[in-house]
């Protein structure tokens, strides 16, 4: 694995980040994060899609593999989907068409607030959702095999129960899972919570 192809990842990684400045001029601590993440990143590419380390891997490269990637990974015993390594990214990853949750990372339970939703379908786990849309689009998604994006989307949630929703604004995507025969099995979805930014 080539040490420019280790920067050249890690700094793509940090200019889709908020807030970012100049990655020349950010302290090396810093920069070290984002190249130890890179580099889980490629080595996970190469495992799982056969990209050779002496390839010239783009950031638009690692976009796509990444993206191509999480199918096989996700039932990787080797690696976990929710390990990808992507900066305070929301993932979860839903089954079937009830779109039952078997995972979800942190970042999501953040967002969504804490409570149950493993081994869930979505319109028991996220009961809140209702007239949003959002159930509409994860049937679309599973029944037309054809991801969406959302971009600066609003969507209420309820912390906890008995509390007033609470508005967020999020970038996501909604992507079909394929088994080996080409059949939907679930949703993986991924994005980024824009809220305070929106709000700035």
């Amino acid at each position: 694995m080539a040490k420019d192809e280790v920067e050249a990842v890690a700094k793509a990684f940090y200019d889709v980040q908020d807030a970012v400045r100049d990655w020349d001029r950010e302290p090396e601590a810093l920069k070290e994060r984002f190249r130890r993440d890179a580099h889980a990143a490629i080595e996970a590419l190469d495992e799982h899609r056969e990209v050779t380390a002496s390839r010239k891997i783009s950031s638009l490269v690692v976009a796509e593999e990444l993206g191509r990637a999480r199918d096989l990974l996700m039932n990787s015993q080797e690696v976990s989907v929710m390990s990808i390594p992507t900066f305070r990214a929301f993932r979860s990853v839903l089954q079937g068409p009830e779109f039952t949750f078997v995972a979800a990372n942190d970042p999501y339970f953040r967002l969504v607030g804490s409570r149950e939703l493993v081994g869930l379908p979505v319109r028991q786990a996220l009961p809140e959702l209702r007239g949003q849309g959002y159930y509409e689009l994860l049937s679309h998604v599973y029944q037309t095999r054809k991801p969406f994006v959302g971009r600066m989307m609003p969507i209420m949630f309820r912390p906890k129960p008995g509390d007033a929703l609470e508005e967020h604004i999020i970038d996501f995507v909604y992507r079909p899972i394929e088994d080996a025969e080409g059949r939907v099995t679930g949703l993986f979805v991924e994005g980024y919570d824009r809220t305070e930014w929106a709000r700035s």
